[in-house]
């Protein structure tokens, strides 16, 4: 089997921390895989480039209301994302472990962290899509910090993580 990037799917969540959080913005940034590869029907590792990254909406915190981020937002918040919190790192790698309905994940960034999750498994002929969803601390992948004046904003550490990730043979 091999995954198929073009139809697979990572969507990261941020929220803002601290004094000013209020008024800052939620974050919706795809993180596209840029190539993949399995060994087995129960294990693949997947690839994505720090620069492909994009924020593709944001809402005031604590709103519900998802919106486009103005092109300049997202170019600045992109940029941040490449030379601040992902500073020296052209790419992560991301290795999954299938058992049943659960995942192992362990995310490659400077520092490594795995997680365990649930997933749920469709099989369609000759595909195979595995969703699921889970929290990666920014902390323990080693990031760096985004910085905002005076700090009264602050990235929570605390990710989450959408995935569909569709497998062919």
């Amino acid at each position: 089997m091999r995954i198929l990037p073009k139809v697979s799917r990572v969507v990261i969540e941020t929220q803002p921390r601290g004094v000013l959080a209020a008024v800052a913005h939620d974050l919706r940034i795809d993180a596209p895989i840029t190539s993949g590869e399995t060994t087995d029907d129960a294990h693949c590792t997947a690839r994505f480039d720090v620069a492909s990254m994009h924020v593709t909406a944001s809402r005031r915190h604590g709103s519900a209301a998802w919106h486009d981020p103005t092109e300049k937002d997202a170019r600045d918040i992109e940029g941040r994302i490449r030379d601040e919190a992902f500073e020296g790192l052209d790419e992560i790698v991301v290795a999954a472990a299938l058992d049943g309905s659960r995942a192992s994940i362990e995310t490659r960034a400077a520092r490594s962290q795995t997680v365990s999750v649930p997933v749920r498994v469709e099989r369609d002929g000759t595909r195979t899509k595995v969703t699921g969803e889970c929290d990666l601390s920014l902390e323990a992948l080693g990031t760096g910090k985004i910085h905002v004046p005076l700090g009264a904003i602050k990235l929570d550490d605390r990710v989450h993580v959408t995935f569909e990730i569709v497998l062919a043979e």
